[in-house]
């Protein structure tokens, strides 16, 4: 039985990766034309949050650029001068390599033009195992820390990484800055948990109905536990045309101040 659930959701990922579902590959085999949309389905969940209320005071944008190419991303203050992001958020496919940490900028209490704190990376740690060119085979550790230059997180805006796997059925919320509302910080807080799965390394997948697209990858799963909001995951992949996607459970050590 646990090697059907590994061989399903490697399949489930590999559909996400290339932008079909399992169904959607069928219909296009049909020649049915499969939604363009990942994370979105036909009803929007999202609504716009305020960057300046918790639990959103942890979450910023995350860009990183070089010469006529950038990337933009969601990432979460998890110390006062690091962040929690998605690894595939800092890889530079024109050049094949990871951008410099020089090169990622964090901006906090981001809205429209405005933002509250700027940072630039100073160092990268990249989930153990983590191949850009293999993302489907290792998103399990699909994650990463970028420390930065300077503290922006204050004791209200640094939210912890959970100690613990939710439970299946659990309520959480996803948001982050996205391709179709950039300037504004979006989000889900109506959705839940629906299952997890252990692919290669050990590694621990949560499966959510959380609406969100490009530029959410690298944001948090949050969860209330009752005491604080915690970071239960982080999104790393969206599911076409249906509210939902996975989000990669970081295996941490230790987090750098």
């Amino acid at each position: 039985m646990k090697v059907c659930a590994v061989t399903i959701v490697l399949r489930a990922v590999a559909c996400l990766v290339c932008g079909l579902t399992p169904n959607q590959m069928a219909g296009a085999e049909l020649g049915v034309r499969p939604p363009l949309v990942p994370g979105i389905g036909a009803n929007d969940q999202r609504v716009r949050v305020n960057p300046e209320e918790a639990p959103w005071r942890a979450v910023g944008k995350l860009q990183a650029s070089s010469i006529n190419f950038r990337v933009l991303c969601s990432a979460t203050l998890v110390a006062p001068s690091t962040v929690v992001t998605a690894a595939h958020c800092l890889f530079n496919r024109r050049t094949q390599r990871n951008f410099a940490p020089e090169s990622l900028h964090f901006l906090i209490g981001y809205n429209g033009s405005r933002y509250t704190g700027h940072a630039v990376g100073t160092a990268v740690v990249i989930g153990d195992g983590y191949d850009p060119n293999r993302p489907k085979e290792t998103i399990g550790s699909d994650w990463a820390l970028v420390s930065l230059d300077k503290a922006l997180g204050s004791a209200d805006r640094v939210l912890p990484i959970l100690s613990e796997q939710p439970e299946n059925g659990a309520n959480v919320m996803l948001g982050g800055y996205q391709q179709d509302h950039p300037l504004l910080l979006m989000a889900d807080t109506q959705c839940r948990i629906l299952g997890r799965f252990i692919v290669a390394g050990g590694h621990v997948l949560l499966k959510h109905s959380c609406a969100g697209t490009r530029g959410t990858s690298g944001a948090p799963l949050l969860i209330d536990t009752h005491r604080k909001w915690q970071v239960a995951a982080i999104e790393v992949a969206a599911e076409p045309g249906l509210n939902g996607g996975l989000a990669v459970v970081p295996q941490l050590q230790a987090i750098p101040q």
